[in-house]
C-alpha cells in the first residue's frame, strides 16, 4: 500500500468513528467499512492501523463494556479536529 491508499485508508476509518460518536465501534465493523472503501484488509492489518492511530491519539482503543477480549476504538477529540482541520469532519 502507497502513502496516499494509507492517508485515504486512515481517513476511512476515522470518519467512520466519526459518524458513529460518541459511540464506538468494534474493529470488526470498522473492517467491514474499509472494506465498502475499497480496502481489503486482514484483522492483524486493521489492527496495525489502529495502534498507529491511536499512537498519533486520534483514537482511543477501549475495552468493550461486556467483553475485555473485544476491544472498540473510539474517536478522540485530536481525531474530531484533524478531520474538520482537512475538511471532513
Amino acid at each position: 500500500m502507497n502513502a496516499t491508499q494509507k492517508l485515504l485508508l486512515r481517513q476511512a476509518l476515522l470518519l467512520q468513528l466519526h459518524a458513529a460518536s460518541p459511540v464506538s465501534l468494534p474493529a470488526e465493523t470498522l473492517r467491514h467499512g474499509a472494506a465498502l472503501a475499497g480496502f481489503h484488509l486482514t484483522a492483524n492489518e486493521l489492527q496495525a492501523e489502529l495502534d498507529y492511530l491511536a499512537d498519533k491519539n486520534l483514537l482511543r482503543i477501549v475495552p468493550a463494556a461486556l467483553s475485555q477480549g473485544l476491544p472498540r476504538s473510539l474517536l478522540t477529540s485530536t481525531g474530531r479536529d484533524y478531520l474538520e482541520a482537512e475538511g471532513l469532519g
